[in-house]
């Protein structure tokens, strides 16, 4: 049986978010979702409404799972087109999401409430695996949303206006500077105060895929 701190674990995983980043979120201390996750103790009804939200289900549904046979708030789960890192790099002027050929298929999302204009990306290569909780491996799928203002410590989808060629990389500020940082140490850090770099939509959702 499924208890709330095992809930809170995977779906923290499945929207590819760490503890911190929902008590930020929510208005709690890390050290309180962090004793949430572990049962040592359970958030307070505004608390447990407040989470909820944040993953799309209702309360009795977080604390109690199916042990409630209770379902999300979105019984159906919207789709999104899963496209190429070339498209994404100019999703933004698609009219039409689900124009031909724009997707290579629908993606699910499961734990977000993706917009009209989101889209889905497969990660490619090693920039974002950590040893740390939050890690993408090659493989995971991202639902990314356009329409969502980035703010500092969200992960993004840049492009290249030139190139068109987009990135993965979490949004980072300092000193009035943005950057895009990736997970992997081994990987440059990335500044975006040039004209030529922006963010073009946040990860609101990642799916790990692993091959069994």
């Amino acid at each position: 049986m499924e208890t709330l701190g095992q809930r809170l674990s995977r779906l923290l995983a499945a929207k590819g978010v760490s503890q911190s980043e929902l008590a930020r979120n929510i208005g709690v201390s890390p050290q309180s979702v962090q004793l949430w996750v572990k049962g040592a103790n359970m958030p307070k009804d505004d608390k447990l409404k407040a989470c909820a939200d944040y993953f799309g289900l209702t309360p009795a549904a977080l604390k109690f799972g199916d042990d409630a046979n209770v379902s999300p708030v979105n019984t159906v789960f919207p789709a999104v087109p899963l496209i190429s890192w070339v498209q994404a790099g100019v999703w933004t002027e698609i009219v039409d999401n689900y124009m031909p050929g724009t997707g290579e298929e629908l993606c699910p999302a499961y734990t977000s409430r993706p917009g009209g204009q989101a889209f889905a990306l497969r990660v490619e290569g090693d920039s974002m695996v950590s040893h740390n909780h939050v890690s993408f491996p090659a493989g995971t799928i991202l639902i990314v949303d356009p329409a969502r203002a980035p703010a500092p410590g969200d992960y993004v989808i840049a492009k290249d206006v030139e190139t068109q060629q987009a990135t993965f990389k979490r949004l980072m500020q300092d000193g009035g500077r943005w950057f895009l940082k990736p997970l992997n140490t081994a990987y440059p850090i990335m500044a975006i105060d040039d004209p030529a770099i922006r963010v073009v939509g946040v990860v609101i959702e990642a799916q790990n895929v692993q091959k069994l």
